[in-house]
């Protein structure tokens, strides 16, 4: 036989060793995709429960805006309490009811949005006798860590 013929002889197999180095290489790239998917979902559910836990927040402080621009000063803020927590899982009829839900709420007391439970709370905080502080807690699980969003607002006797 020639030398040519010996040299395409070698050339015309794979090696068990070039057969390992490609199957590495390749579960080595689908270990990456793998994790990039993982990571990816991870971060879709994060966001989708920010997403949610400020619209439920954001859902709190338009009742009390509501209920400023519809009542008088007085109306509006005697009801509510100096420095007072109100669980707002639901939220009341008016500000005058607001007193039923007075109190943080309870570990099993939650609003459900979607596939997630959160908690909602507001504070009412005056600053003076015109002016006062309403701000809405809302906290929830994401896994083993304890999430919350806080937003708020100042009402004025105008």
């Amino acid at each position: 036989m020639s030398d040519i013929n010996k040299k395409n002889q070698r050339q015309a197999g794979s090696t068990l060793v070039e057969i390992l180095i490609a199957i590495s290489v390749i579960a080595l790239v689908l270990t990456a995709v793998g994790s990039m998917i993982s990571m990816s979902i991870k971060l879709s559910d994060s966001n989708e429960q920010k997403q949610l836990a400020l619209q439920k927040a954001q859902e709190a402080l338009e009742f009390f805006r509501r209920e400023r621009s519809i009542n008088s000063w007085s109306s509006f803020s005697t009801p509510l309490d100096d420095g007072a927590v109100y669980c707002l899982n639901s939220l009341p009829d008016s500000v005058a009811s607001a007193s039923a839900n007075l109190g943080a709420c309870a570990d099993g007391d939650f609003l459900e949005a979607a596939k997630y439970e959160f908690q909602r709370e507001a504070v009412v905080n005056f600053n003076n006798a015109n002016s006062l502080k309403v701000e809405i807690d809302l906290l929830w699980q994401d896994g083993n860590k304890a999430k919350d969003l806080t937003i708020e607002q100042n009402f004025e006797n105008y």
